[in-house]
């Protein structure tokens, strides 16, 4: 139907659209947040039906934990300065679960597989970060360092880390959420291969 040129650029394309929607709408009312975080989880499953990727429930159920955690419960982000640098901890592994699924497919080595697995979670977590850039560059949106509301107001926020330490931050720990990915793999094949020797 598509060429795989023309599926790669619908792949990249719908990939920065679901990033400039998660990002644009951190800071908006519930509703919105409501509507975007129905959308990621439609676009996810309409990619999934229309290229074939046959993603299992355990998939979606990670998506959804993701988009919860980013979007529903954005509002966090504003109240404990730890908040975001979880979610860069934790979101690199799971999003590493539904990469590794896809090019587990391949027929390439399993080193080359976890490798391909890393490459692209930290080039994600890279786009993240320019991607929070620009839209602070265009709308001052505040994604860039870690603010916490001011007890006199809630349109009041303090700053608690600069801009360039918490990108640095957030770029180390998911790189380290990434790894953590990686080791458990290779723990797992490791596993397996004693049981079947055995």
């Amino acid at each position: 139907m598509f060429s795989k040129h023309k599926k790669k650029i619908i792949y990249i394309s719908v990939g920065v659209a679901i990033l400039i929607v998660l990002y644009l709408l951190q800071n908006t009312s519930y509703l919105l947040r409501a509507f975007t975080f129905i959308f990621s989880v439609g676009l996810f499953y309409l990619a999934d039906v229309f290229f074939s990727l046959r993603f299992k429930m355990s998939h979606y159920l990670i998506l959804i934990f993701i988009a919860t955690a980013g979007i529903l419960l954005s509002p966090l982000y504003f109240l404990s300065p730890n908040y975001d640098k979880i979610l860069h901890l934790v979101s690199p592994f799971l999003i590493g679960i539904l990469f590794f699924f896809l090019i587990d497919k391949t027929e390439l080595k399993l080193s080359t597989k976890l490798l391909m697995t890393f490459a692209v979670v930290i080039m994600s977590l890279s786009l993240f970060e320019i991607i929070e850039f620009l839209l602070d560059q265009l709308f001052d949106l505040k994604l860039q360092g870690v603010f916490i509301r001011d007890i006199s107001g809630i349109a009041k926020l303090n700053i608690v880390l600069d801009k360039n330490s918490d990108t640095m931050l957030d770029l180390i720990l998911g790189t380290i959420g990434s790894l953590i990915f990686v080791g458990y793999k290779v723990v797992e094949n490791w596993v397996k291969n004693r049981k079947k020797e055995n």
